[in-house]
């Protein structure tokens, strides 16, 4: 019984953990979202510009998905 109390509670504990890197990792996508929309800014506007964006690209997909991994704290 004990080594399932230990489980739990490890995955208590990394469940937590990834909560925290989600809440960083969205909280730099607005920051980084509001520095390239500027005065524009709006969490509306920049949702509407992924959600055209990725729905109307193409090829513009996969370059999008090799550049993805040069996003600042992912």
């Amino acid at each position: 019984m004990k080594k399932i109390d230990n489980l739990s509670k490890k995955l208590q504990e990394l469940q937590a953990e990834q909560q925290k890197l989600q809440s960083k990792i969205a909280e730099n996508f607005y920051q980084e979202t509001q520095k390239i929309l500027g005065d524009d800014f709006s969490p509306s506007l920049a949702l509407t510009l992924i959600q055209q964006g990725w729905n109307h690209s193409g090829k513009s997909k996969e370059d999008w998905l090799k550049l993805s991994t040069t996003f600042p704290g992912a």
